[in-house]
């Protein structure tokens, strides 16, 4: 039999002398291929920018890529297990990431000194996330970290395995997953970037299956390996060039497409989750909308504002009605990056049954009037309904998202928000020349605020106002004519909006601002979106009148639309933010604060003089006694089944049990299957891979020059239980590869069993590291006691 073959010529090519290095046994190619397929999708991953808009941030996931590379070269050379390699990967990861993290941030400061920013950032992540209950954290450190453990961990994973395991398909599978989610995820063009990782991709799968060839012609000592090798790449090089030009040309001409609508639907759901996870994940670059414009419990005030023009909605409207803002939700609490809705209890509300009736925001009769539009979503997929003012009723099942024990106005969510709904809504009567609300009505308004307004809607955070914030609410209360809330609000939306003072621009990249509040950032550097100009112009009228502050919200949701007939469309690029002030007696008046001709300023008439007195109390307005007939927790008005905590609340215990119960029940998955081995018949080859695999795991992989006898034989020493396994799976193994015997009956019972048993027996081995010495087997082993060649 060929044992003294197989034992003489190592599983790997040969390592030949170059210069002063040694050629690897797969050559030079391969490992260039496999740097390039790790730094490419390093330079993919960088690219949108995730880290909130700012791509310098992770300028650095390229080393990431070439340590982890680095680990899984150094461990094929000096043939580590696959767990050793894995190890030492992983300690060197934690001690190297931090600090390329840390120096992303802090750059020019010491190794040790950006290890230890990074662990002060992420530790600040975790309790502002987890201990502390913020809707999301202002850290960014943690981020990169992520990101360039990711990477690290993908291309270690990566190389090896190509340069120990030889799988390559492995390591390009997951690598290839890893760069088209990040593909997935944002907006970018970043097809270059996946032609190149399928180039690189082929070209080593090509060169290693030409390796393979050489390394069997080496071993069989049958010809010259290099006439395989340039056989391979020419035939190879000319399949892979016309199957990416075929694929390009398909990519830009094909006109079917056959998965089309497939996935409808889906993306409404990802969008409820996709808010949850934004307060952990991080949020930046040109993220892919699928599901276009979304407003959720959180409004996130980041570098970019991202829009198109694609449509959102189309509403039906009445004839003669001149429109106004389509009003989505509403925020009351600023967390210096961010707005959030805080205490919010869900609703119940049957098809047309009163949304806001007996709430703190039910209709004044006097200043509103009634509108009825029908919407039909397009690109607007997100559940909470749209209104152009307050929403009193639809024709849908609904759930009232309300705040507080008084019932203030937060959203309203529809289930199946892709159909078409009917909402009837009360609209504000601000420049009707016939009648409604009037400057000098609202100049002359009361300034005693019930007491959960003044509560909820006052709050300033600490660091929301700094330096700059405050010399510009300096120039605006030396502006308006008087402290008077109205005359405040009127002055300050006319001095935001000018060109004059502020430029609107939707692209703060280039502007660091992440230390500061976005009020402090827009005061200083003047420059901003819509959500920049509503939150100072917000918290600046709260910060006015220190002994009494100005009752202020923030309301998301999209600017009139394009009008045909009766037909108003309305796109994404007209998602917007602007102001609310509340007025005792008149409810919540808008204002929109936003420049470069992109904001609709509120035009009150100014109207008869009004004497400064308190107008008549109504159930928007100024009484601090509960009303009876108002919706609190526990009452269950006509039309409801009862309130419910919406997750938009934050709840997170949940969240956490199901995540505990998923990981035990894939932990018992996988024990059950490893148990069970593997089903039906299994072949010798089968049985022989599986066993080395298994031991390899645990760093017993064996030598290039060993036999199947003197392999099994070793491992036989380490778990003497299992010498009888091993030599049915090495005697198998070798009648069918070298005696070319065909097994069938009790030979293949007895090997299917045998490896069903080594799976656990082998488990031993991890309690036996480095127990495996240099030296071979010597007289005993398993080809002695069968009286068989070593």
């Amino acid at each position: 039999m060929s044992h003294d073959i197989a034992a003489a010529a190592p599983e790997d090519g040969p390592e030949q002398p170059v210069g002063r290095f040694r050629r690897p046994g797969e050559g030079w190619l391969v490992i260039g291929l496999t740097l390039l397929l790790g730094l490419i999708l390093a330079w993919a991953v960088d690219d949108p920018a995730w880290v909130n808009g700012r791509g310098a941030l992770t300028d650095s996931l390229p080393l990431c890529a070439i340590g982890g590379l680095a680990v899984a070269f150094t461990g094929s050379r000096v043939r580590w297990g696959h767990w050793t390699t894995h190890l030492v990967g992983a300690l060197f990861a934690g001690l190297l990431v931090p600090v390329i993290a840390g120096w992303a941030i802090v750059p020019g400061t010491s190794a040790a000194a950006a290890f230890r920013f990074t662990a002060e950032g992420t530790a600040e992540a975790y309790l502002d996330i987890v201990w502390r209950g913020l809707p999301y954290t202002t850290q960014e450190v943690h981020y990169i970290l992520v990101l360039g453990g990711v990477i690290w961990a993908t291309t270690q994973f990566l190389g090896c395995a190509i340069l120990t395991h030889r799988r390559p398909l492995n390591g390009i599978v997951i690598t290839g997953l890893v760069l088209l989610g990040n593909m997935t995820l944002t907006a970018r063009d970043q097809l270059a970037y996946l032609v190149a990782f399928a180039l690189a991709s082929l070209f080593l799968l090509v060169e290693m299956h030409a390796f393979d060839e050489r390394s069997t012609w080496l071993k069989r000592r049958i010809g010259d390996p290099s006439t395989i090798s340039s056989l391979y790449l020419r035939g190879g090089t000319v399949f892979i060039l016309i199957a990416m030009v075929g694929s390009l040309v398909l990519t830009q001409r094909a006109a079917s497409a056959p998965l089309a609508g497939a996935w409808d639907g889906v993306d409404d759901q990802l969008i409820q989750i996709g808010q949850e996870l934004g307060r952990i994940f991080p949020v930046g670059g040109d993220v892919r909308g699928g599901g276009g414009v979304s407003f959720g419990s959180t409004a996130r005030i980041l570098n970019r504002w991202f829009s198109d023009d694609a449509v959102a909605f189309t509403a039906t409207v009445p004839a003669g009605w001149d429109g106004g803002r389509w009003r989505a939700a509403t925020y009351d609490t600023f967390a210096l990056g961010a707005w959030i809705q805080s205490d919010v209890t869900s609703y119940p509300v049957e098809a047309g049954q009163p949304l806001v009736a007996d709430t703190a925001e039910a209709p004044i009769p006097a200043d509103t009037g009634e509108v009825t539009t029908t919407i039909t979503p397009d690109g607007y997929h997100d559940s909470l309904l749209l209104a152009p003012g307050t929403p009193t009723s639809v024709d849908r099942t609904a759930n009232a998202l309300l705040q507080g024990d008084a019932g203030w106005f937060a959203g309203v969510e529809l289930p199946g928000g892709r159909d078409a709904y009917t909402v009837t809504s009360s609209v504000l009567l601000l420049d009707d020349p016939t009648g409604g609300i009037t400057g000098n009505e609202l100049r002359a308004a009361p300034e005693d605020y019930p007491a959960e307004v003044g509560t909820r809607y006052t709050q300033i955070p600490d660091g929301a106002i700094g330096k700059d914030a405050t010399a510009l609410l300096t120039t605006l209360l030396e502006q308006s004519p008087s402290r008077d809330p109205y005359d405040l609000a009127v002055t300050m939306q006319a001095y935001l909006a000018s060109d004059k003072h502020f430029t609107y621009t939707t692209d703060l990249s280039g502007i660091n601002c992440e230390s500061t509040s976005a009020v402090e950032c827009f005061a200083r550097t003047h420059r901003g979106y819509c959500l920049h100009y509503a939150s100072t112009m917000a918290i600046l009228l709260r910060a006015a009148s220190p002994d009494n502050p100005i009752p202020t919200r923030l309301v998301q949701g999209f600017l009139p639309g394009d009008r045909t007939g009766t037909t108003e469309t309305v796109r994404n690029r007209g998602a917007h933010a602007w102001v609310e002030v509340y007025f005792p007696g008149y409810g919540w008046i808008p204002f929109d604060p936003t420049g470069g001709g992109v904001g609709r300023p509120s035009v009150i008439p100014a109207g008869p003089p009004v004497a400064s007195a308190a107008p008549t109390p109504s159930s928007s307005g100024g009484s601090d006694r509960p009303d009876p007939t108002r919706r609190i927790a526990g009452d269950t008005p006509a039309g409801t089944t009862g309130p419910t905590t919406t997750a938009r609340a934050g709840d997170r215990t949940v969240f956490v049990l199901l995540g505990m119960l998923l990981l035990l029940a894939v932990i018992a998955t996988a024990a059950a299957v490893w148990v069970r081995g593997p089903r039906g018949e299994i072949s010798p080859e089968a049985a022989w891979q599986t066993m080395t695999r298994a031991a390899s795991r645990f760093g017993f992989a064996r030598r290039p020059t060993e036999t199947v006898y003197e392999y099994a034989a070793s491992i036989g020493e380490l778990v003497p239980v299992a010498r009888e396994d091993l030599r049915t799976v090495a005697d198998a193994r070798v009648e069918t590869v070298y005696a070319r015997v065909r097994l069938g009956g009790e030979r293949l019972t007895a090997v299917r069993s045998a490896t069903r048993r080594l799976r656990l027996s082998l488990l031993r081995l991890a309690f036996r590291r480095g127990g495996r010495g240099r030296s071979r087997t010597t007289t005993t082993g398993i080809a002695d006691q069968r009286g068989r060649p070593r």
